[in-house]
């Protein structure tokens, strides 16, 4: 396990940052907005950031994946002339489909208005909105090159400057003008010029490879597209899925209510920015043991990631439930704590199904991505279905179980093909253990919170509180082995030592005894 640890632990700590700065600038981002203007408006502009992120993924074709894996494939086998050919070809079609896209929404901007919006006031917003899908469509390309050239640090810090930028520059343009059309305008500036600042860096990397370069086996850019398309399919099966009940809530209710379930959105999202960089990581490294045969390899850090996952993953998840009320009454205010049980089915039943992102990434490494068609496309279709029946009858309440149950659909095509290939390799008896020990904080602290008054002091102790009752639970139950406890210390700066000690003494050795005596049943 120690090879998995050291391969993974520079990249990860870069990633968590990135994509702790996203969600840090996101949560800001919204937090203003929300106490700024009023609630059908904060409706109008996470319609616009649910239509950029479904049309930016229809006009990436798949091109991020496929390039970030066969970039590390040829990588390992330092055939610097290939990666320099698909790099080539693939910038070409990157600025193709970013003209692409600008002129499809500038072309569309008047139906779109209308039928999503029943309003012609947003047209100009949804044609400033196709600048920034065009800089999106280039950023995703562009980073995807980054990692997969293994420029994990690179690419993780021009991220972190990306993502403050994204959201505080249009921010300040909501500021300076008063007026929310400029806010989407500064988005689109932004996504250009992070667009042009990863190409930088891009050709950088190119530069190098050519000082490298020796005679080796080119990859026909054909075998790209055929890997990239099933991902491209899937991608707007499981984006469209992701964003699809926020439409359906704006085309039957209005964007008053879109807000207030936007809003419980983005709080349910605080977790996953503590697994995304793990998703990330996983293409290039899992692709590598791919093309080395090397299937101890890859069968071992599929198990101690998703451990990992779930250790993380599910207690946070779970807090994030306990508290979701006061949350949301304290940085949205009253008018959006309507959202808290939405927010708190979202959090359980994301939680059942979290395995899902190390087994997608195992999969897409052994190029079986036909797979993702077909949970993409029963995702889809199931929060369509269950949205049209749930949302005009429960409102956000069905919005909630209708996002939902993609979760689970999705899990249950992964989990299926990932036993076939072999690529599923879960602990059970350890899931099971930090599923009890996760519902027992979540239990502590949904009780204890309902006893004081809302105040942000007492959401930084009630954090306190559950993590303190988490990681006395690791320690009774043995929750985490030697292995993933050094995967974990390993992303943590060596400046934060008296965290490294209190980690350290949670750990277990599966020599001493695998289970303690109240979980000897599972066994």
């Amino acid at each position: 396990m120690s090879s998995i640890t050291e391969s993974f632990s520079s990249g990860v700590g870069f990633q968590y940052s990135a994509v702790a700065s996203m969600f840090i600038s996101s949560s800001l981002f919204y937090f203003f907005i929300a106490h700024l203007l009023p609630v059908n408006i904060v409706g109008s502009i996470s319609l616009l950031y649910a239509i950029m992120n479904i049309m930016a993924v229809v006009f990436v074709f798949g091109l991020s994946n496929g390039i970030q894996h066969y970039i590390s494939y040829h990588l390992v086998r330092e055939n610097h002339q290939a990666i320099m050919k698909l790099m080539k070809q693939t910038i070409v079609f990157a600025v193709l489909l970013a003209l692409s896209a600008f002129i499809f929404m500038y072309i569309a901007s008047p139906e779109i208005a209308s039928l999503f919006f029943h309003s012609t006031v947003y047209i100009l917003s949804v044609k400033l909105i196709g600048i920034a899908i065009a800089g999106s469509v280039m950023i995703n390309i562009f980073g995807s090159m980054l990692l997969g050239l293994n420029q994990y640090k690179k690419y993780s810090i021009i991220y972190i400057f990306i993502n403050i930028f994204t959201y505080f520059f249009p921010l300040s343009m909501l500021f300076l003008t008063g007026k929310s059309v400029f806010l989407i305008a500064g988005l689109g500036a932004i996504n250009i010029l992070s667009a042009i600042s990863f190409f930088v860096f891009v050709y950088r990397a190119y530069s190098r490879l050519g000082n490298l370069t020796r005679n080796a086996p080119r990859e026909p850019y054909r075998n790209l597209i055929y890997y990239s398309v099933p991902l491209f399919l899937s991608s707007i099966m499981g984006t469209s899925a992701t964003y699809i009940d926020r439409i359906v809530v704006s085309y039957f209710i209005n964007l008053s209510y879109l807000g207030i379930y936007n809003f419980a959105l983005i709080i349910a999202s605080a977790a996953t920015f503590l697994v995304v960089p793990v998703s990330n990581l996983l293409i290039p490294k899992l692709s590598t043991f791919f093309s080395l045969d090397n299937k101890d390899g890859f069968r071992s850090s599929i198990r101690i990631l998703l451990n990992i996952v779930s250790l993380i993953y599910v207690p946070a998840a779970l807090g994030i439930a306990a508290l979701s009320r006061i949350i949301l009454y304290e940085f949205a205010g009253s008018a959006y704590t309507v959202a808290y049980i939405p927010l708190m089915i979202i959090m359980f039943i994301t939680s059942f199904f979290i395995g899902t992102v190390v087994l997608s990434s195992g999969i897409s490494s052994i190029r079986k991505t036909k797979i993702f068609v077909y949970s993409s496309g029963l995702s889809l279709s199931s929060n369509i279905v269950l949205s049209v029946l749930l949302i005009p009858a429960f409102n956000i309440i069905g919005a909630a179980i209708a996002y939902s149950s993609m979760n689970a659909v999705n899990f249950a095509i992964v989990y299926h093909y990932a036993r076939k290939f072999g690529v599923n390799n879960y602990d059970v008896p350890r899931i099971i253990k930090i599923w009890l020990s996760s519902l027992i904080m979540f239990g502590a602290v949904f009780i204890i919170q309902g006893m004081f008054p809302y105040s942000m002091l007492n959401i930084f102790l009630y954090i306190i509180l559950g993590a303190g009752i988490y990681l006395l639970e690791i320690k009774a139950f043995h929750l985490i082995s030697s292995s993933e406890m050094d995967y974990i210390l390993s992303v943590i700066p060596d400046r934060f030592s008296t965290i490294k000690y209190i980690l350290r003494n949670l750990e277990y050795s599966e020599h001493k005894g695998r289970y303690d005596r109240l979980f000897r049943f599972i066994k």
